[in-house]
């Protein structure tokens, strides 16, 4: 007889209990042999996959992490059954669970009567042997002889109690590739950080971890906006259905709650397989502990809950058992960076029980788009992604691309970085940091997202929140079909839903409103020919949820005007209040008046600004200019006397080798592509022509790693010349002079000059304004800028103006 205990990846229920099993049932625990067989020989092909030490080249390519091996459909052996309400005859009740808490030991049911008396039910009714049941969700478990699922699943169908029967299907994690490095490649990843990032940071908006710097995917969906407002609460629980997480690993220290393993039907639910970890880190690894790395929502807590056993393999059984499970415990998110191709019943249901107690499932679209990735598969439905209510999530690369091998399908909610094989993302792995790819990736980044909304907004149901982050979402990508912008119709598409995250403007968005109270006594100085003055204010508000406000002058409405009585602000668009004095006639003398500000159709204190003016005969020397500039005076290079004509011809690129090194967003660059198009690019060689539509920054599309001057459609062919020159050692100066809109129109010219010292100078001599363009720096991949304008908002640029710039790294 086989030695039940050489059979790892047998639950360890049945292990422990073989020595109690009759002759009969012993035929039952037979069943899992086939599953353990398979697995094994799976095994042989994990065993090729390295699990440290590089990135793994091998199955860059490869929709699912096993590559082209096919997983078992289904548990050999065993049947999921539910039943319709009160149809056992127990006194068995959904309303159990509500008693249920964070703090109930996982496991405790069995020992519940109710539970017991279900099983037996359920036993006495099917004549099968009951492995497990989840009362709240109302399925249990039972075996049955291997090769005979079919022909008993048909007899538990036609019994009029039961609502489901079908197999135990089987998920997988959606990694692209399993590689996470172990401690000593994570040490060795890590061992360059402090050199990169020695310097001390000046934004608060970048934790000081040390290998923040290549998490470009946190910068991609703009995580440094959403930490300027929160970094989540300590109170607030996501459920991570994975492989486990590393319990010892110092990233989650003091920020794990109980959890369960239901592969191994334990208490402990460590991984042994890597993929968990690496998902939770991506979630709430620890920020500011000068360690690692930082996760998108580094306050929230974790409920690790192990589904898939040390191969990455998982029953829906113990999934679904774990989903209603975390409902009960009033898990907030539950994270499920996994999958399958079958669909069922119990895990739907299982998935709309958690939906019903307000909890948001965030799962993985699956890596299965390619022929062949998934068992054969080409795009299947992938489960529970695919049931409705749930946020799916898609997977995007560095450069918002759409990421080849991610499911694109109709129910798409969302994108998010999940990288590729050649560019994955970084985060922790057992004992360490590695590298893996695919939508595993991606779902994390939308569940840490949920949870800084929720922060800001505990009232809001789990569907206002998930419409939240579709709303906020950037609308980017190429139609991989056409190479075209990919279309949004109807405000979605099939490969990034909604768009791909941008937790930043999620969470502005679900920022409490308001308008910042001015207190600042507001000037005027009116005399002789100066009858009239206007000061302009903006009505600050910290959320992009509307503000409506009204002005009222309570004193001095016989010389003091305000206007607009009404207005609207956001954070992205903040109205304007003007306060005019005049053009009364008004004695010599000092004159005070009030303006109040009340917030409408909301509950809040109004506040009244304070105004001052100064009536004289005549305005003489003795009285400081009321606003003091802080523009800077254009100090023009003149390019003509020794200047090198670039004769770019229109929407191209002039190379150009520049006399001395200049640093730019921390790289150094001996060489400059210059633009017709009133832009430089630094490094290598711009793809294609030069961009006539100037976007804002920062964003991935082309041009990146570049300065912008004045971005517009320039046509050198209707006049004017862009010039280079050395005025001298310190400088180096390409000026963009007499230069006309490919539209046509008065002639433009502006410069830029390159310091040394790495200071960047913009000048204008001669503009329109305000200029439709984009003015700012961007870097290599485009997720870190500084926009001065974009469009027709930000900064007014006028002649005679010029702007002093430097490209630093925001974490140096």
């Amino acid at each position: 007889m086989f030695d039940i205990h050489s059979l790892p990846c047998l639950p360890s229920r049945l292990r422990s209990a073989a020595n109690r099993q009759s002759r009969a049932a012993w035929a039952r625990i037979g069943r899992l042999v086939v599953c353990c067989t398979l697995t094994a020989l799976l095994a042989g092909v994990l065993a090729a996959i390295p699990a440290s030490g590089g990135r793994d080249e091998t199955h860059q390519a490869s929709g699912a992490w096993w590559a082209d091996a096919a997983p078992p459909p289904f548990v050999a052996g065993e049947i999921l059954v539910s039943w319709r309400p009160d149809s056992l005859g127990v006194g068995v009740g959904k309303p159990q669970a509500a008693a249920r808490s964070r703090q109930t030991p996982f496991g405790s049911d069995r020992s519940d009567p109710a539970w017991q008396a279900t099983t037996a039910a359920v036993s006495e009714r099917t004549g099968l042997t009951v492995l497990d049941a989840q009362l709240s969700c109302g399925f249990a478990t039972v075996a049955v002889a291997p090769g005979r699922e079919e022909e008993e699943i048909a007899h538990l169908r036609s019994l009029a109690w039961v609502a489901h029967a079908e197999p135990n299907y089987l998920a997988w994690a959606a990694a692209g590739s399993r590689y996470a490095g172990a401690a000593p490649a994570g040490q060795a990843d890590l061992a360059d950080a402090p050199a990169r990032d020695a310097e001390i940071r000046s934004s608060a908006s970048y934790p000081n971890d040390p290998a923040i710097g290549d998490q470009w995917n946190l910068r991609r969906v703009n995580a440094p906006a959403a930490w300027d407002l929160t970094l989540g609460s300590y109170s607030f629980v996501v459920a991570v259905l994975d492989s486990g997480i590393d319990l010892a690993h110092g990233e989650f220290a003091g920020r794990l709650v109980p959890g369960y393993d239901y592969a191994n039907n334990d208490a402990v639910p460590d991984d042994d397989f890597g993929h968990g970890t690496h998902v939770a880190g991506i979630l709430a690894a620890t920020a500011n502990n000068r360690v690692g790395i930082s996760g998108l929502a580094p306050n929230v807590k974790l409920m690790p809950l192990k589904v898939l056993d040390r191969n990455g393999f998982g029953a829906y059984s113990a999934i679904a058992t774990a989903i209603c499970d975390a409902a009960d415990r009033a898990a907030q998110v539950i994270n499920l960076s996994l999958g399958g191709t079958s669909s069922s019943e119990v895990l739907r249901s299982a998935i709309n029980y958690a939906l019903s107690r307000n909890a948001l499932v965030v799962a993985a679209a699956g890596n299965c788009a390619q022929p062949g990735a998934c068992g054969g598969a080409t795009n299947p439905d992938f489960y529970p992604a695919a049931y409705g209510g749930v946020l799916a999530t898609g997977a995007s690369d560095h450069y918002d691309n759409w990421a080849t091998y991610s499911g694109y399908k109709s129910y798409i909610g969302l994108a998010a970085p999940g990288g590729v094989g050649a560019d994955p993302i970084f985060s922790t792995a057992p004992a360490g940091y590695g590298y893996q790819h695919g939508t595993s990736m991606a779902t994390p980044h939308v569940s840490a997202a949920a949870a800084l909304v929720w922060t800001l907004t505990p009232a809001a149901t789990a569907g206002e929140v998930a419409g939240v982050l579709r709303d906020t979402a950037d609308q980017v990508g190429v139609n991989p079909l056409t190479g075209q912008e990919l279309a949004y119709a109807g405000g979605r598409n099939d490969y990034f839903g909604a768009g791909r995250l941008n937790v930043g403007r999620a969470v502005r968005r679900a920022y409490p409103s308001a308008i910042t109270p001015i207190t600042e006594t507001q000037r005027f100085l009116l005399g002789g020919a100066t009858t009239q003055q206007t000061i302009r204010l903006p009505m600050s508000n910290p959320s992009d949820q509307m503000a409506l406000w009204r002005a009222t002058v309570t004193q001095g409405a016989g010389w003091l005007t305000a206007y607009p009585s009404e207005g609207a602000t956001t954070y992205s668009s903040p109205g304007v209040l003007s306060l005019q004095a005049g053009p009364a006639v008004l004695a010599q003398g000092v004159y005070t008046a009030a303006v109040q500000v009340q917030r409408l159709y909301v509950p809040a204190e109004p506040f009244t600004i304070p105004v001052r003016l100064q009536a004289a005969a005549a305005l003489t020397r003795t009285y400081a200019p009321l606003v003091q500039s802080q523009r800077m005076s254009a100090a023009w290079i003149d390019p003509l006397p020794d200047g090198q004509a670039l004769s770019i011809s229109d929407n191209s690129y002039r190379p150009l080798t520049l006399p001395f090194s200049f640093p730019f967003y921390g790289q150094p660059y001996t060489s400059v592509w210059v633009s017709d198009n009133g832009f430089v690019s630094f490094g290598a060689a711009p793809a294609g022509a030069s961009p006539t539509s100037a976007t804002c920054l920062p964003t991935a599309a082309t041009p990146n790693n570049a300065a912008y001057v004045l971005w517009r459609d320039w046509n050198p062919a209707l006049g004017g010349q862009v010039y280079a020159h050395q005025p001298s050692a310190d400088q180096f100066v390409i000026t963009w002079r007499q230069v006309v809109l490919a539209g046509g129109g008065p002639a433009h010219s502006f410069q830029l000059v390159l310091m040394r010292n790495g200071r960047l100078l913009f000048q204008y001599q001669e503009i329109q304004s305000p200029p439709w363009s984009t003015i700012g720096l961007e870097n290599y991949d485009g997720t870190v800028a500084t926009q001065v304008r974009c469009g027709g908002r930000g900064r007014s640029i006028a002649s005679g103006e010029a702007l002093a710039l430097t490209a630093d790294l925001p974490w140096k």
